[in-house]
């Protein structure tokens, strides 16, 4: 199937495209001389939106905008980011706390994430904080240098990750 026959076929693409743009799309892949008028809108307005589509069309999996599937992705990915890191063997556990497991997130909410040390000074709980900041929306603290109320915020309401088995 090539663009026109979809172009055809699909009832929803009245939703992004006029019947004026289907018409010059249809003229400008059949070959038809366009006037100025049309080439103008051509370039002006239908391929951006193409451009649009083609770059959009990366994220397919997303379109079916399942509830939280970007925040689950990013913690997923953090998850796995910390994990895979030199400070592994140091770590006892990663909580998810906060919004996020508390369910009242709203869109300027981030992800927070405590990551629990068998042992660590204030120097390497430092380092470690700038190297897992890097995301805007993802809030990486080091649970053993917290306050003592967020840690027991943390101990009765956070969701445990990741917990080592010793």
């Amino acid at each position: 199937m090539n663009l026109l026959e979809a172009l055809n076929k699909n009832l929803n693409v009245r939703k992004i495209f006029g019947k004026r743009e289907l018409f010059i799309i249809k003229k400008q892949l059949l070959e038809v001389p366009l006037t100025q008028s049309e080439k103008n809108r051509l370039s002006r307005d239908i391929r951006k939106k193409l451009e649009f589509i083609g770059e959009i069309s990366k994220f397919k999996d997303e379109f079916k905008l399942k509830r939280g599937s970007v925040v689950n992705a990013l913690i997923k990915d953090m998850e796995v980011h910390i994990i895979e890191s030199k400070y592994f063997p140091k770590i006892k556990k990663i909580i998810l706390f906060g919004s996020t497991v508390e369910k009242k997130r709203r869109l300027d909410s981030d992800i927070d994430i405590a990551v629990e040390f068998v042992k660590i000074d204030l120097r390497e709980a430092t380092e470690f904080r700038i190297k897992f900041n890097y995301n805007k929306y993802v809030d990486v603290q080091v649970y053993n240098i917290l306050p003592d109320k967020i840690k027991k915020e943390i101990d009765e309401k956070g969701e445990v990750l990741y917990e080592r088995k010793n």
